[in-house]
């Protein structure tokens, strides 16, 4: 397991098991990447191209794995990994999608992913939790699937079926298109940080981009490239930071090219609504006894380690160590911002 959490010398893949330990220990969380990043040089970038770079991680991966499976949602994260699979004629064995069980909430999978896939002549298998599962995740209590994260702060359960503690894991390659650098311009210095919330950490998933420090090196220096040609530096820090700048952040790291990503029209104002849809569609019930396993988390862990003090809106994030761009230095977040988090 690279991606995981250390307290008390002790170490976790779930968020509640951790912060349940930081209450009763009081010791310090610590978000843990994979060790390759430790000894990675990130001042230099790397001479090959991305295209270049995430052609060899599939061929290492096909070449590494019995059978290869690409979790895809229909966004340009997991579109690109497909897309370079599919380019390089490497065998994909299957595709998954995963849809909360709301159609109002669906639309993208439905309209964009679903149609698009079934022109490939590649296994498809669509993971839907029923509205029983609803039922029984959140009004009987009963946990349903195995998982290393027994908490998602949406109310949408589709990540549940996400999780690989149900899967067969043994040879197989669970590709996901997690995540895009998140960069922060510090008394002239660049840095390439982690958040645990962005990428989840649970064992056996291949994060494509963020497992490699290679691939994800690559992509801070297309990105800063960008920011120094098209942004004052008053604005530097507001390109990962703020989602009014997602498309020139997924276009200055070559996920789509011009103002669109090719398989749909992006839409600024549809934003993370698609659980204000789900909970719409469902019935009043099953939304009050989610909010009451809320209210429990709260009573339970306190709501200072949650966004806004409410568990829908996820907990306060942990952040990784602090990666050099600019020279050949590591922070915490403690180092660099003494008085506190937060980005000028």
């Amino acid at each position: 397991m690279s991606w995981h959490y250390i307290c008390n010398n002790k170490k976790f893949v779930s968020k509640l098991e951790i912060l349940r330990e930081h209450k009763q220990s009081k010791q310090a969380m610590q978000f843990c990447v994979p060790e390759a990043y430790d000894n990675y040089d990130f001042t230099t970038p790397p001479k090959e191209s991305l295209e270049d770079l995430c052609k060899q991680k599939a061929l290492d991966l096909r070449a590494t794995n019995d059978k290869i499976v690409i979790w895809y949602s229909g966004g340009c994260d997991s579109h690109y990994i497909l897309d370079t699979f599919l380019k390089n004629n490497i065998k994909v064995d299957e595709i998954h999608m995963v849809k909360s069980g709301f159609s109002n909430a669906d639309y993208e999978i439905e309209k964009y992913a679903i149609p698009f896939v079934k022109k490939l002549n590649i296994k498809t298998v669509v993971h839907e939790p029923s509205l029983d599962y609803y039922e029984k995740r959140y009004v009987e209590n009963k946990k349903q699937l195995g998982s290393a994260n027994e908490y998602w702060h949406h109310f949408r359960l589709n990540n549940d079926f996400e999780n690989l503690q149900h899967h067969d894991t043994e040879g197989v390659a669970h590709i996901f298109g997690k995540e895009k650098p998140t960069l922060c311009f510090i008394d002239g210095k660049w840095y390439v940080y982690f958040l645990d919330v962005e990428v989840t950490p649970q064992p056996h998933q291949i994060n494509f981009f963020s497992d490699d420090p290679i691939i994800h090196s690559k992509q801070c220096h297309m990105l800063i490239d960008e920011i120094h040609l098209m942004k004052n530096q008053s604005d530097y820090n507001k390109v990962t930071w703020y989602h009014e700048d997602q498309n020139f952040w997924n276009r200055s790291i070559g996920r789509y090219e011009n103002n669109n990503f090719p398989l749909k029209e992006l839409n600024e104002n549809s934003f993370n609504n698609k659980d204000v849809e789900a909970i719409k569609q469902a019935p009043e019930h099953i939304v009050n006894a989610w909010q009451e396993k809320n209210k429990a988390l709260v009573e339970e862990l306190g709501a200072e380690v949650f966004n806004q003090g409410d568990p829908c809106m996820g907990t306060i994030g942990i952040f990784s160590k602090f990666y050099c761009l600019t020279e050949k230095s590591t922070k915490t977040v403690d180092e660099l911002f003494p008085n506190g988090f937060k980005l000028q």
